[in-house]
């Protein structure tokens, strides 16, 4: 491991949040940006590191919600909820309107688009038509989290991984909308995931400044754990 500085390492085993994105951060460097063989033991240590990727990495969402139900006292701390329960219940006013839009930049569930002879990159195919996953970077982190909980994620065919998403509550006439990312680069795909998640937790604690003073580390140096 190389060296930190005394006061970077007391501030990451301090901080929960800190020290969660730095392992999420440990594990995405084990990603490789290359496709291995189906079935193979590459296979199975690239499915391992991705799965711990998102383990840690939705803690640190897990972590965050916890610190704006702090602030603002939205549920009883005693009981589960969620980062779609504190959205709602954020007022639309002030700080409270901030992080509430905050939260929908990263976490909202793709939306039902017209068609559009306007391509965009995060628009997404399904059997009832076009989506759009711009503000849903997050929403597919913990939809892969859940994922794994139940079994392997990775469909590897022809040196190419695809992951499915299903896109719940939407009113149509069918079963929900499904669609599917087609990942060439793994390290590159979760490398965005983790890109984001960042930036989240960054904007979120600028609007609550008792939570600021140790995030940068993990952004200023550039360590690995061994």
């Amino acid at each position: 491991m190389d060296h930190i500085p005394e006061d970077v390492t007391r501030d990451i085993i301090c901080d929960p949040v800190d020290n969660r994105l730095t392992i999420a951060r440990h594990f995405l460097g084990k990603v490789t940006p290359s496709i291995p063989k189906e079935n193979s033991f590459e296979h199975f240590l690239l499915e391992a590191n991705i799965d711990a990727f998102l383990f840690f990495s939705s803690s640190v969402i897990d972590m965050i919600k916890i610190e704006i139900n702090d602030r603002f006292d939205l549920f009883d701390k005693e009981n589960v909820f969620y980062i779609h329960g504190i959205r709602k219940k954020l007022g639309n006013v002030g700080v409270q309107k901030q992080v509430k839009d905050t939260i929908a930049k990263y976490f909202s569930v793709p939306t039902h688009q017209q068609p559009s002879s306007e391509t965009k990159p995060r628009h997404v195919k399904t059997d009832q038509g076009h989506f759009d996953a711009t503000d849903s970077t997050l929403w597919e982190l913990q939809t892969l989290r859940n994922k794994v909980t139940h079994g392997k994620i990775l469909n590897i065919t022809d040196h190419k991984i695809t992951l499915d998403f299903t896109i719940r509550g939407f009113k149509g006439p069918k079963t929900p909308p499904k669609y599917q990312v087609t990942v060439e680069n793994p390290k590159e795909y979760f490398g965005q995931i983790f890109d984001n998640l960042t930036r989240f937790v960054r904007q979120i604690r600028l609007l609550n400044p008792q939570k600021i003073q140790s995030f940068h580390h993990t952004e200023q140096f550039d360590f690995k754990l061994e």
